[in-house]
């Protein structure tokens, strides 16, 4: 399709504030788009700037604004009209705006009905004495949500166990095949996926915390722990720590001393020089309530294998090997000095259907990507991402689920050159989009098979996931629809926005290299949301008569 006739209006810099040169001689700041959608109509707007444009550029115009990069594109979800374009062709870091592009992929790729199978295998026969005479093998195929979560506001954060659902039930059905005793090792095989845990350009400091777990196609407690750590029962006593759930190869070195009420708390964790160690150091106040502090798992199939023992242990099943892990490497797979999907095939984990003892069905898709949306959770992104080059290749990587994220925004209309894709969640410094590009995706969205659960999967603003404190009052409460996104220097929104007159607006509102606190720049995010929710189209129209 022939690209739309670009419009734009010169914008200057006169003092702090940017205005128009000519509000009716100068063509106004739009840019049309060629939407590739079936029936859509390209609509020109009007010469003169319109209302929703002169607010927009008084809110972004602010002196302590100047230093940001603004990337903005609003369109009527109706006609295809653009009612506000500003840099939008040009490429920003999304942050979390990238599990947009990853839940749409998903759902029209897999449909929100998919579910994932996590069969457990047996490396061997069971006699009749109940001997599993080999090894028992659990196999990851990329489910994030292995514990069945369904979203609810109110308690938004994992429940925690001392032992994990997946994993109790999975141990009781191998128990009520009558195995008694393992002679063998207990395995996590993630060799559905290539092993590449962290993306390109993941902050290092990232790594240790719960939101930059790493990415495998076993995902048992979303590949977290818990550490409490709550005061001791005198000053000067050692703080009590307990790790939940409780497992074998992590090993806290406890360096927190218990001090005088008066005393702040001050907790410090980082990796120890041995693998397994966490050194926990600092200070907290007698009669302190405990802290919680949620850590990534160094190895998720590792940590799968060593759970299921624990818990098969616990049945009276014994087991005479160790649990451990089965990886496949990406340098496994090269072949000439390149990655092969043919040669990673070759070398993944094959079972045959008779030795598999039991299998776990997830919940929908639907239940997956609405806790990847609203609460922003980037394991579930980086494994769907994976599970989409194995849908896409045959082979679950970085590389082929970049592919196939970048074959599905062709369908929606954006070239390979509006985009560079490092990650499914948004953490890489090396993601790049536009905010055309997105809009794009949401138009190609709201007329998809799947567009109302889609737009289910959003956070609300006012009502839940990472909007439910922003934009509470009456005016804007309930009428945004949209993915947050945040890292340093980063503040992204995009979605819909309900205006008062029943019209929907799809957006994209990218704002980088703005060293404000986040709260700040979201605050003028937010009143630019008020703006088109308060928008009237015939207001415009007579604006310009």
């Amino acid at each position: 399709m022939a690209e739309g006739r670009v419009r734009t209006t010169e914008i200057k810099q006169t003092g702090r504030r940017f205005s128009p040169r000519s509000r009716c001689k100068k063509p106004s700041l739009f840019l049309l788009l060629g939407l590739l959608l079936p029936a859509s109509r390209l609509v020109f707007p009007a010469e003169c700037p319109s209302r929703l444009e002169n607010q927009i550029l008084k809110l972004i115009g602010q002196p302590k604004l100047e230093t940001g990069f603004w990337g903005i594109q609003v369109v009527s979800v109706k006609d295809g009209r653009v009612l506000f374009s500003l840099n939008d062709a040009k490429h920003f870091l999304p942050a979390s705006n990238m599990k947009l592009i990853v839940g749409a992929a998903a759902l029209d790729r897999l449909g929100a009905a998919y579910q994932f199978e996590t069969p457990v295998y047996s490396r061997g026969r069971i006699d009749s004495n109940g001997r599993l005479l080999g090894e028992l093998v659990l196999v990851g195929r990329g489910d994030p949500n292995l514990e069945g979560r369904v979203y609810d506001p109110e308690p938004e954060i994992m429940p925690k166990a001392v032992s994990p659902l997946f994993i109790e039930q999975i141990a009781d059905r191998i128990a009520s095949r009558g195995i008694r005793i393992v002679q063998g090792d207990i395995v996590g095989d993630d060799t559905c996926f290539l092993y590449e845990p962290y993306a390109p350009a993941w902050e290092h400091a990232d790594l240790l915390w719960g939101y930059g777990a790493p990415a495998s196609a076993l995902a048992v407690n979303e590949n977290v722990f818990t550490v409490e750590v709550s005061p001791g029962d005198t000053v000067g006593d050692p703080a009590v720590i307990k790790l939940i759930p409780s497992v074998v190869g992590i090993s806290p070195v406890n360096n927190v001393k218990t001090v005088e009420k008066s005393r702040p708390n001050s907790i410090g964790i980082d990796h120890g020089p041995d693998r397994g160690a966490w050194i926990i150091q600092g200070e907290l106040p007698k009669d302190h309530a405990k802290l919680d502090y949620t850590l990534a798992v160094e190895d998720p199939a590792e940590f799968a294998a060593s759970l299921l023992k624990s818990a098969l242990e616990q049945r009276g099943i014994r087991v005479t090997g160790k649990s451990r892990a089965r990886h496949l490497y990406p340098l496994e797979a090269l072949e000439e000095g390149k990655p092969s999907t043919e040669r990673a095939k070759s070398l993944q984990s094959r079972f045959l259907p008779e030795q598999k003892l039991t299998s776990h069905e997830s919940v929908k898709l639907i239940e997956t990507v609405k806790i990847m949306m609203k609460m922003s959770h980037n394991l579930y992104a980086e494994l769907l991402l994976r599970k989409l080059g194995e849908e896409f290749t045959g082979i679950g990587s970085i590389e082929t689920g970049v592919a196939a994220v970048k074959a599905f925004l062709e369908k929606t209309g954006t070239s390979q050159e509006e985009m560079n894709i490092s990650d499914g969640s948004g953490m890489s410094r090396t993601d790049l989009i536009t905010p055309r590009s997105i809009v794009r995706l949401l138009l190609y969205m709201e007329r998809h098979p799947e567009a109302k659960l889609f737009e289910d999967t959003l956070p609300v603003s006012g009502l839940d996931g990472t909007l439910e404190h922003r934009m509470k009052k009456p005016s804007a409460r309930g009428h945004i629809h949209a993915k947050t996104g945040t890292s340093a220097f980063v503040n992204t929104l995009s979605g819909y926005a309900y205006t008062r007159n029943d019209e929907t607006l799809a957006f994209s509102i990218m704002v980088n290299n703005l060293t404000l606190p986040a709260q700040e720049i979201r605050g003028v995010v937010d009143q630019i949301c008020a703006l088109m929710t308060d928008y009237d189209c015939k207001k415009d129209a007579a604006n310009h008569d």
